[in-house]
C-alpha cells in the first residue's frame, strides 16, 4: 500500500469515529433532555391536582354573640347613641368574619311608639338601630320574648328598620304568612348557609290571626312543645335543608339566670339534632351555658346560651349576686365551615368572655374583650364592689363551658 492509500484509509477512520462520536452525544443529549423533561411533566400534574382539591375546599368564617339587650340606663349615660364607642373594642372581631350573628333582644320602634328600657317592655329608638347597622354584622334573630312589647307595630318597625336602612337580614319574625315559607340563607365562598329561629313565647299574647308574626316553638297556650309545633318545625327545617349546605338554629329557650340547660332545652336540642340541624344557637338565660356536641351519627353544635352581649341593669330584681354579675358579661365565639367536595364539617370554635363594662357613675359604657379587661377597667367597673371581678368572669367561664372550646 502506498503512502497515499494509507493516509486515506486513516482519515477515514478518523472520519467513522467523530461521527460515531457526535451521534452518542446527540443520544445522550436527547435522553438527558427526556429525563429533564420527566420531573416536569409530573411536577405539573402534581400542582394541578392540588389546584383541583383547592378548588373543591371552601371556607366560611362565623361569630356568634347572645343578647342584644338595650336598656334604660345606658339610654341615660350615652347623649349620642349613633355615634358611640360602644362596639369600639368588638368590632373588629365581626369585620375578620364573614357572618356575624346575634339576638335582637328589644323592638327597634319609630315616630310613632315610645321608646322604653324598663319594666321588662323594652322598644329601642332608631339610634340604636343605626349603632347595630354600623357593626358588620349579617343577621339578627328577632324571634325572643321581647318581639311582641310592641305589637304588630313592633315586629313591623323592627323589620322595616334593618330592611331600608342595613344588610342585615332578620330571622324569625315576619309581615306576611306567606314569608315564613322563604327560605333565609346567606351563600359565603359557595357555602349556603340557611338560617330559623324560634322563641319560647312571647311576654304579650298574640292574637290566633297574628301567630305566624314571631315564630314560636312552643304552644302559646299550653306552653307545650307539641306534635303540631314539632311538624312545623320539622318542615322548616326539611325545606332550608334542602335548599342549603348548613342549617343554623337560634332559639330562645331556657330558664333566666341559670348556668344549667332544663329539661325542654335538651329535648329540643336532641329533636333538631334528629332533624339534621348543624349548629343551635341558644340565648334567654342572661347568663353563659354549656357548649356541646348533640347527636351519635350525626352531631350537632349546641350553645345553649351565650348570654348577654350587652346589657345596663346594675341590679335585677329577680335574682342574687351571683347572676347579677353573670349578667354583666357573655361569649362570643368564632367558628369555621369548611366545605370539601360536598362534605361539610365544623371546627375551629373559639370562645371569649365580653364585659359590660360602665364606671362607677354608670356611664362610659362599652364592652371589652376579657384579653383586654384591665385592673384599672376591673376596678372601676360599676359592680366591682358587689364581687363583679375578672376572677369571677374566669371561675363561672371555666366552671360553665369545656375546655375544648376555651380557646
Amino acid at each position: 500500500m502506498n503512502k497515499k492509500g494509507y493516509i486515506g484509509i486513516m482519515i477515514a477512520i478518523i472520519l467513522c469515529f467523530i461521527v460515531g462520536f457526535v451521534c452518542f452525544k446527540s443520544s445522550g443529549n436527547t435522553q438527558k433532555k427526556e429525563n429533564n423533561n420527566e420531573p416536569k411533566t409530573t411536577e405539573k400534574t402534581t400542582t394541578t391536582a392540588k389546584e383541583q382539591e383547592q378548588a373543591k375546599k371552601s371556607e366560611a368564617k362565623l361569630t356568634f354573640i347572645g343578647d342584644l339587650l338595650f336598656e334604660q340606663p345606658f339610654y341615660n349615660a350615652t347623649n349620642d347613641i349613633e355615634k358611640s364607642n360602644y362596639f369600639e373594642l368588638v368590632n373588629p372581631y365581626f369585620k375578620d368574619d364573614d357572618i356575624t350573628v346575634g339576638n335582637m333582644e328589644v323592638v327597634i320602634g319609630n315616630d310613632k311608639l315610645e321608646t322604653s328600657g324598663s319594666g321588662y317592655s323594652f322598644c329601642a329608638p332608631q339610634t340604636v338601630g343605626k349603632l347595630i347597622a354600623n357593626q358588620s354584622i349579617e343577621v339578627l334573630s328577632t324571634a325572643n320574648n321581647h318581639a311582641y312589647d310592641r305589637s304588630l307595630d313592633g315586629v313591623n318597625s323592627t323589620i322595616d328598620f334593618f330592611k331600608n336602612n342595613s344588610n342585615i337580614m332578620t330571622v324569625g319574625t315576619f309581615k306576611q304568612e306567606s314569608d315564613r315559607e322563604k327560605v333565609q340563607s346567606l351563600e359565603v365562598n359557595g357555602i349556603k348557609i340557611g338560617f330559623l329561629a324560634y322563641t319560647l313565647g312571647t311576654n304579650s299574647k298574640m292574637k290566633i290571626e297574628n301567630r305566624f308574626r314571631v315564630n314560636l316553638y312552643r304552644d302559646q297556650n299550653t306552653k307545650l312543645v307539641d306534635d303540631t309545633m314539632k311538624a312545623k318545625i320539622k318542615a322548616d327545617v326539611e325545606r332550608t335543608k334542602k335548599a342549603t349546605d348548613v342549617t343554623i338554629v337560634l332559639i330562645h329557650w331556657g330558664t333566666e339566670f341559670t348556668n344549667t340547660p332544663n329539661s325542654e332545652q335538651e329535648s329540643m336540642a336532641n329533636y333538631l339534632n334528629s332533624l339534621g340541624v348543624d349548629i343551635v344557637v341558644g340565648n334567654h338565660a342572661h347568663a353563659i351555658q354549656p357548649i356541646k356536641y348533640v347527636g351519635n351519627e350525626k352531631k350537632t353544635l349546641v350553645y345553649y346560651a351565650l348570654g348577654n352581649f350587652t346589657s345596663a341593669d346594675d341590679d335585677v330584681e329577680r335574682t342574687g349576686e351571683k347572676f347579677d354579675n353573670a349578667y354583666q358579661f357573655g361569649l362570643l365565639s368564632t367558628l369555621k365551615i369548611t366545605k370539601d367536595d360536598k362534605k361539610i364539617s365544623i371546627g375551629d370554635i373559639k370562645t371569649e368572655p365580653i364585659i359590660n363594662y360602665y364606671d362607677k357613675d354608670m356611664k362610659n359604657f362599652k364592652l371589652v374583650p376579657m384579653s383586654k379587661y384591665t385592673d384599672d377597667l376591673e376596678k372601676s367597673h360599676y359592680r366591682y364592689g358587689s364581687n363583679f371581678t375578672k376572677s369571677f368572669v374566669e371561675n363561672m367561664y371555666k366552671e360553665v363551658i369545656s375546655e375544648e372550646f376555651r380557646k
